[in-house]
């Protein structure tokens, strides 16, 4: 095993000089016996970005491969949780590969237990990765406009993810003064063994439809990747949550638990589809029976390459609010919207 060490090693130094001279040198083998050559930019959702010098930059779906040889560092998701740094080479088995890891012998993986790759790199910019969206409808029968926006910006650190975001409707009625709502803020992630993970977050909102002029959050818990897949994702969570609540008539602070569920589901034929869903329940601990609740959802299917039509549904009930004449649910539908993935 020490001779097979050497070896590698002496390979991957000498890849590494070439990488000088040609940063194209990743390759993918494919079941049918063909193969194409590029640099590997990600794999996510069963999509392998590849950056080729005659074809620009092109998906390749993971589950039609047969095995990799990939030179640069990668962080490595596996599905059940686990997170590797290294390169992925041959191994002589089908839809299998090698990973060479900083310390310790090689890992033999299945390919489709991989369900995440990015490349280690020390540049800030590079790590980003986020999107952009909005969307506007109009119904002349009664004059109903709306306009959404929402995005988020995402830092990927080896075990730490950062997220900012931020999510906003607008909508206005002939002969009634508009509404509006506004969501947004920053959360922490810190990955654990076994697909759990901590979160943290801090958020504002307000929503003139409840009547809430300001509700600002504070929010640490836990929770767990119940199904992680290249096509499915479940994660539950919970945690508490501490709140100040303002409106024009009062203000109040509250203690609330905070449970939580995300699904998504990723379909790759043509065109490209995905779902996501997020619900939360969140009941009062020092306001006995009063309780909150949140759904967002959104299908999204891709139109050309990072530019997606998108669908979303927001829903927000309160059964307890703070003003005697707001009401105790809001909701909003965007039938067609425009998403950029940066």
């Amino acid at each position: 095993m020490r001779i097979t060490r050497i070896i590698f090693i002496f390979f991957l130094l000498a890849g590494s000089q070439f990488r000088l001279h040609a940063q194209k040198i990743d390759t993918i083998f494919f079941q049918n016996g063909d193969k194409l050559t590029g640099e590997v930019k990600s794999l996510e959702h069963n999509q392998l970005r590849l950056s080729t010098n005659d074809a620009g930059t092109v998906n390749v779906e993971w589950n039609k491969i047969d095995s990799v040889k990939i030179l640069s560092t990668m962080r490595v998701e596996l599905e059940d949780g686990r997170i590797m740094y290294g390169v992925l080479l041959t191994a002589g088995i089908k839809g299998s590969c090698y990973i060479w890891r900083r310390a310790g012998d090689p890992y033999l993986a299945e390919l489709i237990r991989i369900v995440y790759l990015s490349p280690i790199r020390d540049r800030f910019v590079n790590r980003l990765d986020g999107f952009i969206s909005s969307g506007f409808s109009y119904v002349k029968a009664s004059e109903i406009m709306q306009v959404n926006f929402n995005g988020s910006i995402k830092y990927l650190a080896e075990k730490n993810v950062i997220e900012t975001f931020y999510d906003g409707i607008l909508t206005r009625e002939s002969g009634v003064s508009k509404s509006q709502r506004h969501h947004g803020g920053a959360s922490f992630r810190r990955i654990l063994p076994r697909n759990w993970f901590f979160m943290s977050q801090v958020s504002a909102e307000s929503n003139t439809e409840l009547e809430l002029d300001l509700r600002t959050n504070v929010t640490l818990g836990g929770g767990k990747s119940l199904i992680r897949t290249n096509f499915v994702n479940l994660h539950a969570a919970t945690g508490l949550q501490v709140n100040r609540e303002n409106t024009s008539e009062t203000q109040q602070y509250n203690l609330e638990s905070v449970f939580i569920a995300n699904y998504s589901m990723f379909v790759y034929d043509d065109p490209e589809v995905s779902f996501e869903v997020t619900a939360s329940l969140i009941p009062s601990l020092n306001d006995p029976g009063r309780i909150r609740n949140n759904i967002r959802s959104s299908l999204k299917w891709e139109v050309f390459k990072d530019f997606f039509f998108k669908w979303s549904f927001y829903f927000s009930y309160d059964n307890r609010p703070l003003s005697e004449t707001a009401a105790k649910f809001d909701w909003a539908v965007t039938l067609l919207g425009l998403e950029y993935k940066l």
